[in-house]
C-alpha cells in the first residue's frame, strides 16, 4: 500500500500521466510496472504512457495529455459548454495540419487537422473537473460548427447556435469578428436571421 501511495503522488505531480521512462527514472522497473498493471493500480493508455486508475475519470484531460497540442473542439467543446444534449462517443481535438500523432485505443479520440489561423484562433484555458484544459472559446466553437455544418448533423448545429444565443455570456461582436476571420460571415448572418 505504501508503494501505491508513493506511486499516486508521483502521478499527481505529473498531471496524472507518466511514461515508461519516467516510471523507471522514479525507481520502478519493468517487473513492478507490470505488477501495477495486473493489480489495476495503473492503466496503459497508449504505448509507453500510463495513467493512475483514480485519474482516468477526467478523460478530456487524459486526451490532452496523450495529444499535448490538441485543443478541445466541436462536439466536445459544445458538450463542456452545455450547448448540446448530444454526447460524443469520441473526444474531439483540433491539431495543426502538419502533425500526425498515433492514437491510443483509449480514450477514443477524433482529430481535426486545421490550418494555422483556424487552429490558433479563440484558444482559452478552462477548468473542467479540477483540470485545466485547452479549449476553443464559445464564439470559436459556434463558428467551427458553422464552418463544418455540412459534415455535422444539422439538428446539432442548430441546437448549438440556439444555446449560444440564449447564453447570457455570449459576445456577438467577437462571434462576428471570428466569422470574418474564418470567412463564414454570410453563413453566420443567414443562421442568425433565421434564429433571432
Amino acid at each position: 500500500m505504501r508503494k501505491e501511495g508513493r506511486l499516486r503522488r508521483l502521478f499527481m505531480e505529473n498531471k496524472g500521466v507518466l511514461t515508461s521512462r519516467e516510471l523507471q527514472s522514479a525507481g520502478y522497473n519493468h517487473y513492478s510496472i507490470r505488477k501495477f498493471l495486473q493489480k489495476g493500480a495503473i492503466e496503459r493508455v497508449s504505448r509507453g504512457k500510463y495513467v493512475f486508475h483514480e485519474f482516468d475519470e477526467n478523460e478530456y484531460f487524459l486526451a490532452q495529455q496523450i495529444i499535448p497540442t490538441g485543443i478541445i473542439c466541436l462536439l466536445s467543446a459544445a458538450a463542456i459548454y452545455d450547448y448540446t444534449t448530444f454526447i460524443p462517443k469520441k473526444y474531439h481535438l483540433a491539431i495543426k495540419s502538419n502533425y500526425y500523432p498515433s492514437l491510443p485505443d483509449y480514450p477514443p479520440i477524433k482529430l481535426y487537422y486545421w490550418r494555422k489561423k483556424q487552429y490558433e484562433l479563440g484558444v482559452i484555458q478552462q477548468s473542467v473537473s479540477q483540470s485545466t484544459l485547452n479549449i476553443y472559446d464559445k464564439e470559436k466553437t459556434v463558428c467551427d460548427f458553422l464552418k463544418f455544418r455540412n459534415k455535422l448533423d444539422p439538428s446539432i448545429v442548430k441546437e448549438v447556435l440556439k444555446s449560444y444565443i440564449k447564453d447570457e455570456e455570449r459576445d456577438f461582436a467577437k462571434l462576428k469578428s471570428y466569422s470574418k476571420d474564418l470567412k463564414i460571415e454570410s453563413i453566420l448572418s443567414n443562421y442568425l436571421e433565421i434564429l433571432l
